[in-house]
């Protein structure tokens, strides 16, 4: 049984081919370029989760009110200097 002999990778390709080549690679670079950006969605959607998840638990009276609102802030600082 004869086995067909490989293309020279080195021979000049076909228009086609170097186009087929190129929408794959432009495919892939996309991909993995949304993969990137749904990823530094996720970490920064955790790490802000991370915080709320911080501040409850070292303020825990407080946990009614977020004090991540600069109203709630304001309110604080207020009555904290009439005092």
């Amino acid at each position: 049984m004869i086995a067909p002999i490989d293309p020279n990778p080195f021979a000049p390709s076909t228009a086609a081919e170097r186009q087929a080549r190129e929408s794959h690679m432009r495919e892939m670079a996309r991909r993995r370029w949304e993969a990137q950006q749904d990823l530094r969605r996720r970490r920064t959607r955790r790490l802000a989760l991370d915080r709320v998840q911080q501040i409850r638990e070292l303020r825990p009276g407080r946990a009614v009110a977020s004090s991540l609102s600069p109203v709630y802030n304001m309110f604080n600082d207020r009555f904290l200097r009439r005092r």
